[in-house]
């Protein structure tokens, strides 16, 4: 196969590959159009295109499939997919059995839902039928007529696969799942789901006195366990959604693989791949949860390739972090595969939000500079649904480059001057990495909150204080980590890398000169014995707003301050702190940390005159260890973490002369790049060590030299 991937990027005919991708869904179009729109693709620099195969679509009715266009022209799919081989194009396909994409019943034919009984749907702790189109993933029922579709559309698409001299070259399994939960906060309690959970615990505890123990309960076997429901007002009862979370996990994986096996079965050896979303309201905070939910898929198998949404909506200095961050993490969850967009923001689902050419230019270029090795344009043309089809309507996406007539619109431009670019640079940018002294350590824990806290739901099932906690992870994750230490880095241009402690050695941290870890207060030994032994090994870590002294199950675990002979107490002390010759950091947190400052410095001090940071050598290294919450709202913070990062006289990679330009220096062995951003609305003028330089209103520049 010459389509595969290697660690940072795809490989094609065994080189470094970037795919330029676009979407175009051939069932939103006039027939007569598909190969204007496809050449008017390749034009622009393209060499990939992508498309969903509806199976409502093409089955429209439970005996009767058509790909041919015998019912319709517009389902026509081997003359489309013949037409992407004319042109050029490789294709990527995207057979469901869901698409969503805005369609009717998210893509599932109406006779299905027609025909299916209670038993497929997802159903919540009542047993009631969650919503009709929603099915529970691994149903016997659901699986059975998803397989049958498969088998319909499956030996038409190993035809036309790349080994075979066919245009595709990557397949995506399903789409998005587990977005229902996320969006809705409703989880399925199907018997089929249950009947699952029943064997992981199994498989987990083995014993199921140890199972009561855990949850406090008095089940006599595992065939009487019950999954957790309702909110959580004990530890105990937190300590089952903790392992319904990572069930949770499990369970889709088990999912992907079953679609992943049944696939396989046809000879079909053409890549894999899933898309994950999460920016919502122009924010990409929660991402990075949704990137945890595929944990399980990506530390057990590799020929899975997972490609991110980025759909910023609106780009602006607000969320010019975003990407950035969720690259990173992605890089260290999926160390196998490239960093890269299965759906990347062309245009605009609703007609409200206005998409402006000169913001997704810079968008687009920001991308690249923050390691972006891999895009699909979503959507690159504009479609009309069939009637009935829509589910907003009749019009589906606006201000695409082309529009469904197959006219150019001004982003087509924005577009083939980014390609213009990726070719012109090609295996040279792949080549190239921005080299970052600074490590950040994501802890996945702190993530597993999609079941108790998800983005729609109006009663939260957890709520910390019951359980004798302070911190609540979402609020940590999002507002501290999130949009306050990865924002003020980047707002700095101090380059960092995302490490993934679960997975990580010593040896792997020590690389970075610093570690920062945010924190609540539970994390588990070994974990702790890890952060631990990067310290002794002669690493500088700066952990905040606590030491954690519980494991994940909210046990006392405190390997981590013992280790490195940490004493402190907690206490409520007013909401500004005077820390490293800064004073009035604003906490919005009023529980403190208060350290014995023993043979440590004191760096931090409530207004009350307590240590609240304590800066100690252990070993051959050094802990920092901040006992009060602080993210980045106020210019203090800023000047926070640059104090801190000042300690270990970690130096900017170029000398700007305006802190408002962002700025990437990404260095290869013949070029490097560096990228200038401009994230304000007005115009910039600055130098560049001796070197002066303009930028406009929310606009990017790369200056390429020879390495």
């Amino acid at each position: 196969m010459s389509f595969s991937l290697e660690a940072g990027h795809f490989v094609r005919n065994g080189r470094p590959h970037f795919v330029r991708s676009g979407e175009i869904h051939y069932f939103r179009l006039d027939p007569r159009l598909w190969e204007k729109h496809l050449r008017a693709l390749l034009r622009s620099g393209a060499n990939t295109t992508s498309t969903y195969i509806p199976w409502d679509w093409h089955a429209p009715s439970e005996h009767q499939t058509d790909f041919t266009g015998e019912t319709h022209p517009g389902r026509n799919l081997i003359r489309y997919i013949e037409l992407c081989a004319k042109v050029g194009l490789d294709l990527i396909v995207k057979p469901g059995p869901y698409i969503l994409a805005e369609y009717e019943l998210h893509g599932l034919p109406r006779w299905l839902l027609e025909r299916c009984t209670t038993s497929a749907r997802a159903l919540d702790e009542q047993g009631n039928v969650i919503a009709p189109e929603l099915m529970s993933y691994m149903s016997e029922e659901f699986l059975r007529h998803a397989f049958l579709w498969y088998d319909r559309v499956m030996p038409l698409l190993a035809r036309f696969q790349e080994k075979n001299g066919g245009p595709i070259t990557m397949m995506q399994l399903c789409n998005e799942v587990g977005i229902f939960q996320w969006l809705s906060g409703r989880i399925d309690y199907n018997p089929a789901v249950i009947a699952i959970y029943r064997r992981w615990l199994k498989d987990r505890y083995r014993d199921i006195a140890l199972v009561n123990a855990q949850y406090g309960t008095a089940w006599i076997g595992f065939d009487q366990a019950i999954p957790p429901r309702g909110t959580i007002g004990t530890p105990d009862e937190y300590r089952a959604y903790y392992d319904f979370h990572l069930f949770y996990r499990h369970y889709f994986a088990l999912y992907l693989d079953t679609l992943t096996r049944k696939i396989r079965s046809f000879d079909i050896d053409t890549q894999l791949s899933h898309n994950i979303p999460g920016w919502i309201f122009g924010n990409a905070a929660e991402l990075p949860m949704l990137i945890s939910t595929y944990e399980e898929v990506m530390r057990t198998r590799s020929d899975i390739v997972f490609g991110l949404d980025h759909i910023p909506e609106f780009f602006s200095y607000r969320n010019a972090h975003s990407d950035l961050a969720c690259n990173k993490i992605l890089s260290a969850m999926q160390p196998y595969g490239p960093v890269w967009a299965a759906e990347y923001q062309a245009g605009t689902r609703e007609h409200f939000v206005r998409n402006d050419p000169n913001d997704m230019e810079a968008f687009y270029t920001a991308s690249l500079a923050h390691g972006l090795n891999g895009f699909n344009y979503y959507m690159f043309s504009q479609g009309i649904n069939p009637g009935g089809k829509g589910y907003y309507g009749r019009t589906f996406y606006y201000q695409t480059p082309l529009n469904a007539r197959g006219d150019a619109s001004p982003l087509y431009a924005v577009a083939k001057k980014n390609a213009d670019f990726i070719r012109r640079e090609g295996e040279h940018l792949l080549a190239s990495r921005a080299k970052a002294c600074i490590g950040v350590g994501l802890y996945k824990p702190y993530f597993y909150t999609e079941l108790t806290t998800s983005q729609m739901l109006k009663e939260r099932r957890l709520h910390v204080e019951k359980i004798g906690l302070a911190l609540d992870p979402r609020f940590v994750r999002e507002e501290l980590f999130f949009n306050g230490l990865l924002r003020g880095l980047q707002t700095l241009n101090f380059n960092y890398d995302i490490s993934d402690l679960e997975r990580s050695s010593p040896h792997d941290l020590l690389h970075y000169r610093q570690l920062w870890v945010v924190t609540t207060e539970f994390m588990d030994a070994k974990t702790q014995e890890l952060l631990a032994a990067y310290v002794r090994g002669g690493g500088h870590m700066i952990m905040y707003p606590v030491v954690p002294t519980l494991d994940t199950y909210l046990r006392p675990c405190t390997v981590f301050g013992e280790t490195l002979g940490l004493r402190f107490r907690n206490a409520m002390s007013r909401s500004k702190v005077d820390a490293f010759g800064i004073e009035d950091i604003f906490s919005p947190l009023e529980q403190k940390q208060i350290f014995e400052s023993g043979e440590g410095a004191a760096v931090a001090k409530t207004k009350e005159g307590a240590v609240c940071g304590i800066s100690v050598r252990v070993g051959q290294g050094r802990i920092t260890a901040l006992g009060f919450a602080f993210g980045y709202t106020t210019d203090e913070h800023l000047a926070l973490y640059e104090r801190i990062v000042g300690l270990d006289k970690i130096k900017r990679d170029a000398k700007v002369s305006d802190p408002d330009i962002q700025f990437v220096l990404r260095r290869g062995k013949k070029r490097s790049y560096l990228f200038l951003m401009n994230y304000h609305n007005q115009k910039k003028t600055f130098t560049v060590g001796s070197r002066r330089h303009t930028l406009m209103p929310l606009s990017c520049k790369i200056v390429t030299t020879k390495s």
